[in-house]
């Protein structure tokens, strides 16, 4: 632990694992088996349940077709934040103040989260995530790379979204063509498929089981397979 800066009010377990430079704040709580990587910083009032890992870098064995960078900055955690058991938080990701991830979520690298944000139970981002102030992310929801939450959003249960048409298995990612934008205050109904380069507009709502294929206008409702608008 060189060159760690720990406040005296933290209480940290005696078998977490906390790597070199790490910064940890005011009244800080880190429950057993808890992983700091190097240089991992954590906000006054936060708390780490036990098992959580926060800042590992992301690895591939050759068969990514995201291309992985060779350094990343280290993780950012806010005031007053709860981490739950067995959560594992990559590296580059930078969480606001009052954020909770559910016990057993994933979040890879280069995410940002925004102030007051639920991100629930075993719901898993991919990398480039940016999730904004007061949205709610519920229970085994996945989020794919490059998505954009704005502003108190709400996504369900199960909610499953996806970038790439082709499902490619080699060659070159799609970047950033097959973006999603849930906008502002809009609502996503539990076990929806949310397909690539779609907009969801502002306060525009979708019902429950439903598979969108195409923008979403602001202030519409759309349900059924595929998403159409109903009055």
């Amino acid at each position: 632990m060189t060159n760690l800066v720990l406040s005296k009010s933290a209480h940290i377990a005696e078998d977490a694992k906390i790597g070199e430079n790490c910064v940890i704040g005011e009244n800080v709580i880190i429950h057993h088996n808890v992983v700091l990587y190097p240089g991992t910083i954590v906000g006054d009032g936060t708390e780490i349940f036990d098992g959580a890992v926060i800042g590992r870098p992301p690895k591939g064995a050759g068969n990514l077709v995201h291309k992985l960078e060779k350094s990343f900055d280290p993780v950012e955690i806010g005031k007053g934040c709860v981490i739950g058991s067995n959560a594992v938080i990559y590296a580059a990701n930078k969480l606001g103040n009052n954020v909770l991830i559910g016990d057993g979520a994933q979040l890879r690298e280069h995410g940002y989260i925004g102030d007051n944000v639920v991100v629930s139970r075993l719901c898993t981002t991919n990398h480039h995530v940016t999730i904004k102030n007061d949205s709610k992310i519920l229970d085994t929801t996945h989020l794919t790379s490059r998505t954009i939450v704005e502003e108190n959003v709400f996504i369900g249960t199960g909610v499953n979204t996806t970038n790439d048409n082709r499902m490619t298995i080699k060659g070159s990612e799609v970047g950033e063509a097959n973006i999603i934008v849930f906008e502002r205050g809009c609502k996503i109904g539990s076990g929806s498929t949310i397909l690539p380069n779609v907009k969801v507009g502002q306060n525009a709502i979708i019902g429950a089981g439903s598979v969108v294929t195409k923008n979403v206008k602001k202030n519409t409702k759309v349900m059924g397979i595929p998403a159409k608008e109903k009055k």
